[in-house]
């Protein structure tokens, strides 16, 4: 398929599911609950024969009864929807005309035209299937073929007169050519000045859904001098192992591009431009929950692979107001030393609270025999827009080696680094039973409570101004229970967020 069309098919698929949400309310919501998420959808199968139904009555509608020929089959909805980008598939003319006269237009033909916009930037698809990573990383390793020349002639040379002469001049030359090369290679590589980083853009200029959000980013680095090559982080990755973790990165030689990437989970992601292998802009992209709605899903590594659950509503795992991740759906056992499964519990939103003066509470409990894995872990973590973040790590009694303490910039302890190292041991507790763990900020004073105890009090820096704070996780190595989350002003006590998962 060329790329072009390409280009037209993804901005095909992305009107058609805005105009899906779009009209949620009115024809889906009675009979598949409030929109959240495709993956979220219980009944796909029944979704999929109601949305063809719909489809077949409006083209009926609009051509007049002519409209057999651009009908197509419920397996074509799921592989649009659901498939789309994870695997080469030719979608055929008539299936494209289908969904465009489902829209606003009166055939592809028409559609190519209204959007010639989007022809005019290269569009790199990367969307990728849910169930292939949990943080998907795309990029394919490159070789690089060295001419070999396995021969070389010498030619003997006899001495003459003026040896010396010619020896010196051959040294003057040798000494302009090292000069020159060293010059013209730290022209090449000099860093970049402030005012050739005014010019570069580096922005999101299109969102489609909620999760999974469809996003388009696009760059324009023509500014910069000597452009070598380019590398966008999207903020997602791939876990190798319990300790060791790969972004995913698009490489481009194209100084002003598009890109796409999906976003299966609600969260904030941190972007990045590179150039010349150099950090060269920043970019926060916040995929915002439904109101007050908790997600979960589980992820980790087993044997030699990394898994994801599919992303799943609070509802799901909530029995007598706690919320608790279903074992069930995580691998039945771990093989290796580094293997890991984790659950992880999310609310993203705007809470009205800056990161500097935010109060988070949180009541939970991790015992094995509910599906809590040995040793340790539970954690609270949170961040800001400007991806600053707070992460406690709580153990088991004994486990303490393990237990971490990081925010922002400042590590005061974290498990094989060099960096701070704090004595933590009261970050240990007994995680058969409820423990209360709160974590206050103050300006640039950080307290962790346990159970009502201060357990910890230090300052810290942040790599960027403190912002308002948008996504908060309790994150469990194995499936751990939660009573209550409570998030109010560390400094007036006021409480902004509050739920008992009774509601």
């Amino acid at each position: 398929m060329k790329i072009k069309d390409k280009i037209f098919l993804q901005e095909l698929r992305e009107q058609f599911l805005q105009k899906i949400i779009d009209e949620w309310n009115e024809k889906w919501q009675s009979d598949f609950n409030e929109f959240e998420s495709f993956e979220a959808i219980k009944n796909k199968n029944a979704f999929l024969e109601a949305l063809l139904a719909d489809i077949e009555v409006c083209l009926y509608q609009k051509l007049n009864g002519q409209s057999s020929k651009y009908l197509f089959s419920k397996d074509f909805l799921r592989r649009f929807i659901y498939e789309y980008g994870s695997k080469e598939a030719r979608i055929q003319s008539h299936s494209r005309s289908g969904i465009a006269i489902y829209l606003v237009y009166d055939g592809w033909e028409d559609f190519i035209e209204k959007n010639q916009l989007n022809d005019s930037q290269n569009i790199n698809i990367n969307y990728v299937n849910i169930d292939e990573s949990l943080l998907p990383i795309l990029l394919k390793n490159q070789s690089l073929v060295l001419d070999n020349q396995g021969f070389v002639n010498y030619q003997e040379l006899k001495p003459k007169r003026n040896l010396k002469k010619y020896l010196f001049a051959f040294l003057g030359i040798v000494l302009i050519g090292v000069i020159s090369y060293f010059t013209f290679n730290w022209w090449q590589n000099r860093p970049f000045t402030e005012e050739d980083l005014n010019g570069i853009k580096f922005e999101i200029i299109k969102t489609v859904g909620k999760y999974p959000q469809a996003v388009r980013i696009k760059y324009d680095v023509s500014s910069l001098p000597n452009v070598k090559n380019i590398e966008i982080e999207t903020g997602v990755g791939k876990i190798v192992t319990g300790t060791h973790f790969e972004g995913f990165t698009v490489v481009s030689n194209k100084k002003n591009d598009t890109l796409a990437q999906t976003y299966f989970f609600p969260g904030i992601y941190h972007l990045t431009l590179s150039v010349n292998n150099k950090v060269v802009k920043h970019l926060y992209h916040t995929v915002y929950s439904k109101r007050n709605l908790w997600t979960a899903w589980g992820f980790g590594v087993a044997y030699g692979k990394d898994w994801i659950t599919n992303i799943n509503p609070t509802s799901n795992y909530i029995k007598g107001g706690i919320f608790h991740f279903d074992p069930n759906e995580l691998p039945k056992e771990i093989k290796q030393e580094d293997d890991l499964k984790n659950t992880t519990h999310v609310l993203v939103q705007d809470f009205g609270l800056n990161l500097d003066s935010t109060q988070m509470e949180a009541r939970m409990k991790n015992p094995q025999n509910e599906g809590g894995e040995s040793c340790y872990d539970m954690q609270i973590i949170f961040f800001d827009k400007n991806f600053n973040s707070v992460g406690a790590k709580f153990t088991t009694e004994g486990c303490t080696d393990f237990a971490s303490l990081i925010v922002g910039k400042t590590y005061f302890r974290i498990q094989n680094n060099k960096r701070k190292n704090i004595d933590l041991d009261s970050f240990g507790v007994n995680q058969d039973e409820w423990n209360v763990f709160k974590l206050v900020v103050k300006g640039k004073i950080l307290e962790v409570f346990v159970n009502d105890k201060l357990a910890f009090k230090g300052a810290f820096e942040t790599y960027e101004a403190c912002l308002g704070i948008v996504d908060a996780r309790l994150v469990f190595k194995g499936a751990g229970s939660i009573d209550w989350v409570k998030v109010s002003n560390s400094y007036t006590g006021k409480v902004v967020y509050k739920t008992d998962f009774n509601e």
